[in-house]
């Protein structure tokens, strides 16, 4: 395990942030940019993954069923943890928000991806339980609960009345009728690979190809670097909550698992992803506080780098 190099990925993505930055910086990008890159994800390029990928899923592997509720419960006892201790110091409810998606869902496809290749080269077994943990495990999590939190504290009031209407934008979201269309579509075996479909699909993935690409936009235009120490605190909360505790939640339960050692190295690398860099697309297309999501996954990311090592050499 400590020959696994986690820096090239996580040096990738800190590097496409910080030209996006300079773009800003320059003139060509400007922060006003931000929501108009957000509504292109929650709207085009995040729906269009989720359904290519779910509409693809005719062999799931259940046996890994119990760790994705691990995950889910894991994911929701955090933001609870985010909740309370955001509460705690006052946040506002835009500011709240931000912190509670930080701290519960991690970067498992963009980073998780690439590091599981990286510790297992060329072991289809182990990308394919990253992909399923990924897929189910978190991005359902970030899909639905992590979409719903956006929309209620991105909200300017907390009552009842706010909570139905943000189960209600939830219901209509194209996030969620793309989870919904993409489990039936799969389940139903429906056609993918006929002369028609095959056309069809490889446009969608096309389209889903550029999901990367406008989170690193949404985030880059966001991401300001003054204020950074002030913000130390809450970075701190976010690094706690989900680079340290997510994996020890995960890892505790799948003790119980007759999991193999490498099984077990996988679930943890996942639980172990910094702050997912969809948090930022959803604090800014919802009302929450962008500009702080995106510092906290900034921070998230750069501090992984060590903590990811130090997670598989103690639980792993």
């Amino acid at each position: 395990m400590s020959s696994l190099n986690t820096f090239p990925a996580i040096a990738v993505l800190i590097a496409l942030i910080s030209l996006v930055v300079a773009l800003r910086a320059s003139g060509l990008l400007k922060t006003d940019d931000g929501p108009l890159f957000a509504r292109i994800v929650t709207h085009l390029t995040l729906p269009a993954t989720i359904f290519y990928a779910l509409a693809h899923a005719r062999d799931l592997q259940w046996d890994y069923a119990l760790v994705v509720l691990f995950l889910f419960a894991a994911e929701t006892l955090l933001l609870l943890l985010a909740w309370l201790t955001g509460r705690a110091l006052k946040l506002s409810r835009p500011q709240l928000g931000s912190l509670m998606l930080v701290s519960a869902f991690g970067s498992s496809a963009l980073l998780g991806y690439a590091l599981v290749e990286q510790l297992f080269p060329n072991d289809v077994e182990a990308l394919s339980e990253a992909v399923f943990i990924s897929e189910l495990g978190v991005g359902v999590g970030l899909f639905t609960l992590g979409t719903l939190v956006a929309i209620h504290f991105g909200q300017a009031t907390n009552s009842t009345n706010s909570m139905l209407r943000s189960l209600g934008l939830f219901a209509k979201s194209p996030i969620f009728l793309s989870i919904l269309a993409g489990l039936a579509y799969g389940q139903f075996q429906a056609p993918v690979d006929s002369p028609f479909f095959k056309e069809l699909f490889a446009a969608l993935h096309l389209v889903a190809q550029a999901n990367t690409f406008f989170v690193i936009l949404t985030i880059g235009v966001m991401l300001q670097f003054h204020g950074l120490k002030a913000l130390a605190g809450l970075a701190a909360v976010a690094i706690v909550l989900k680079l340290l505790i997510s994996p020890l939640l995960v890892w505790l339960p799948s003790l119980a698992m007759s999991l193999q050692t490498w099984q077990m190295d996988v679930i943890l690398l996942e639980s172990a992803m910094p702050s997912a860099l969809l948090s930022v697309v959803l604090a800014a297309r919802y009302g929450c506080d962008a500009p702080l999501a995106s510092k906290l996954v900034y921070v998230t990311t750069l501090v992984s780098a060590g903590s990811i090592l130090l997670v598989l050499a103690i639980l792993g």
